[in-house]
């Protein structure tokens, strides 16, 4: 019943309008903003209600109580409250999950809970409220207590980067608290391992990690059906609850995450066969003709490399072999200074062609290491000539 000739900010307010009704039933007739036509239907009706509920309304009582409105209302609309949402002034969360607005302006655009009782959803992202009333979260609780639930959501917080576990009570899409609580190993184990898909980064591959993935992928492909295992990052990253579940009992956050020890993880995913196997036939080390253990590298590529010092290999023919002789090593022979000056996996090719290249080139800015005019007979070394016994 307010006039159309007139525009209030505060117009969506229903109480305003109870309060103009008020005003008119008190004897005040300059209310500009009325329609007389529509206050006369409205008293009309009101008092025809109250008579059927047997009741009776005198100029003394009429003045309308807002927590009485609000109970009122949340019997008629019991799906229209809505929350302030957080993005700014007006804008509400509707307990059916709809958002809508309220003018910038309006009384209501504060409030930490209304009732949208006229809303103008159409098609539009937000729906347009155009009559409401404030509502208390007390009033809430008393009247809506048994459709108030509680949800235990246990997530991963991108930005703090940990386990987020918060208890809310809710009203459909409506929080009316949240508070945190310690989620057990069983539920934070699934939303630890789904951040681990999204941000595979967190897990910590260290060296010795990548030397047995590289390990365990050679045994894949030279004993085909024996069963071994998948380490590849597509599929660890893709799969951790498969391998990496009974470790993520305390882990909470990215910082746990890269802390995990994950070698350990990997090794007791293999049978105790399995490990067995392993370090029979792709041992980590080798001794080398010099008397030495140099440890092979797994983690570089598809062939494992035995980087060693030249010296220590004088006299072999053959180049090792790993896996029962499946898998040739990929020689990095060394200078003194540690640097490859021969790649190969031909040994003996090495030593009849290559040899006495490298040994004119090196001989003179290493002279106190041995270079043999006959590789073959040379006893091989690792120490200089000065330290040789």
């Amino acid at each position: 019943f307010v006039s159309r000739r007139t525009h209030h900010v505060k117009e969506a307010d229903i109480m305003e309008r109870l309060e103009i009704l008020n005003a008119w039933r008190q004897g005040n007739e300059a209310i500009e903003a009325a329609d007389p036509r529509a206050l006369r239907s409205v008293d009309r009706t009101a008092k025809h209600l109250l008579s059927l509920a047997g009741g009776k309304i005198t100029s003394a009582d009429s003045a309308p109580d807002p927590d009485m409105i609000s109970r009122l209302l949340l019997c008629g609309f019991p799906d229209r409250i809505a929350k302030l949402r957080e993005e700014g002034e007006g804008r509400f969360l509707l307990s059916q999950g709809r958002g809508v607005r309220l003018p910038a302006a309006s009384g209501l655009s504060r409030s930490p809970y209304i009732i949208a009782l006229n809303v103008d959803v159409a098609d539009k992202a937000e729906g347009v409220v155009h009559l409401a009333a404030n509502l208390e979260e007390g009033i809430i609780r008393q009247e809506c207590e048994g459709r108030i639930g509680t949800l235990r959501r246990i997530e991963w917080d991108s930005r703090e980067k940990r386990v987020v576990a918060t208890s809310e009570e809710r009203l459909g899409a409506v929080i009316l608290s949240g508070r945190p609580f310690n989620p057990s190993e069983e539920e934070t184990a699934p939303v630890v391992c789904e951040a681990i898909r999204s941000a595979p980064g967190m897990l910590n591959f260290s060296r010795e990690v990548r030397q047995l993935q590289g390990r365990v992928e050679l045994m894949r492909k030279n004993f085909p059906g024996e069963n071994w295992p998948d380490f590849s990052d597509v599929y660890l990253l893709s799969a951790p609850e498969e391998w990496l579940l009974p470790w993520l009992g305390r882990i909470r956050s990215a910082e746990d995450i890269a802390g995990t020890d994950l070698l350990s993880a990997l090794k007791a995913f293999l049978s105790w066969n399995q490990q067995r196997l392993l370090d029979e036939r792709l041992p980590v080390s080798i001794i080398v003709p010099s008397g030495s253990r140099v440890a092979i590298d797994y983690a570089s590529g598809d062939i494992p490399v035995l980087a060693v010092k030249l010296q220590e290999m004088f006299g072999l023919a053959d180049t090792p072999k790993l896996a029962g002789g499946r898998v040739t090593v990929l020689l990095h022979l060394l200078s003194p200074a540690r640097r490859p000056v021969q790649i190969t996996q031909d040994l003996e090719g090495f030593w009849n062609s290559g040899y006495q290249q490298v040994k004119k080139e090196l001989k003179g800015r290493y002279p106190k290491h041995p270079w043999p005019d006959d590789p073959w007979k040379a006893v091989p070394t690792r120490k200089t000539k000065s330290l040789k016994k």
